[in-house]
């Protein structure tokens, strides 16, 4: 009787073993693609299997796998090569994303890991990138660790402008006539005042080179934000929902 049981442990020990490196959103301490996260990693009798999700920060975003990519464990220096790979374009190949938000979801098997391993490193290219290019480099990948966990940012907008609701209906007679006509007379000013600020941002943004360098800040508030943490969807809400530069702060002198 006591036999079987020890057969039955044996088994269970030696597969928690093998399917140890099984993690969904595993913790990563640094990336050069701030764009791909890293949706699970999961190990079988044969393979190492990395899936990827890449988003489109912009329309026609293109997205492309270079066969040299590799693993390399906390153990040593062995590098697990690249098998085969799913839904994603091989170089000189690309992938286009047409619109921005768009995610595509793609598998990499690699050359099968040690099961001693605890962290991995994923290298697509390895040394500083050419400009404009993010390749798959992460670095130090736990295989023990899940990402913590974001809650979604909301926004909340501006308080509403504050009434003195206890003056209200004691003006009377001459007093509240002379009160509505003078904030009659405002109307034009105020109107007049709003033009000049509008015309004043228009000519801010039509400088040469203006609106590409907003964007260029844009683009970089964007990427900070997902390399403290968020995801591709909450950053993404956090541009849209309000520009980085305020309104009066666009308006030269102000």
């Amino acid at each position: 009787m006591k036999k079987p049981i020890l057969t039955i442990i044996t088994f269970f020990i030696i597969a928690s073993q093998a399917f140890a490196q099984n993690i969904i959103t595993p913790k990563v301490e640094q990336k050069d693609d701030q764009s791909t996260i890293i949706k699970k990693i999961e190990t079988d009798n044969l393979y190492t299997v990395v899936t990827f999700i890449g988003h489109a920060y912009q329309d026609n975003a293109w997205i492309q796998l270079n066969k040299e990519i590799y693993l390399q464990t906390d153990l040593n220096n062995a590098h697990y090569d690249y098998v085969k790979s799913e839904s994603i374009a091989m170089v000189p190949n690309k992938t286009i994303l047409k619109k921005a938000g768009n995610k595509l979801e793609f598998k990499v098997y690699f050359k099968k890991i040690p099961a001693a391993a605890k962290s991995i490193d994923i290298i697509e290219h390895a040394g500083l990138s050419k400009s404009g290019i993010s390749y798959f480099n992460f670095y130090n990948v736990s295989l023990i660790e899940q990402a913590p966990k974001i809650t979604d940012v909301v926004l909340l907008p501006p308080p509403p402008i504050q009434r003195d609701t206890a003056s209200t209906g004691l003006l009377y007679g001459n007093a509240s006539n002379e009160m509505q006509n003078a904030m009659s007379s405002m109307g034009p000013m105020y109107a007049s005042m709003a033009k000049s600020v509008l015309d004043a941002q228009l000519g801010y943004f039509k400088q040469p080179g203006k609106l590409a360098e907003i964007a260029k800040l844009n683009k970089e508030y964007f990427d900070a934000l997902v390399k403290e943490g968020f995801t591709y969807d909450q950053a993404l809400k956090i541009i849209t929902s309000g520009s980085l530069i305020s309104k009066s702060s666009s308006v030269p002198g102000q």
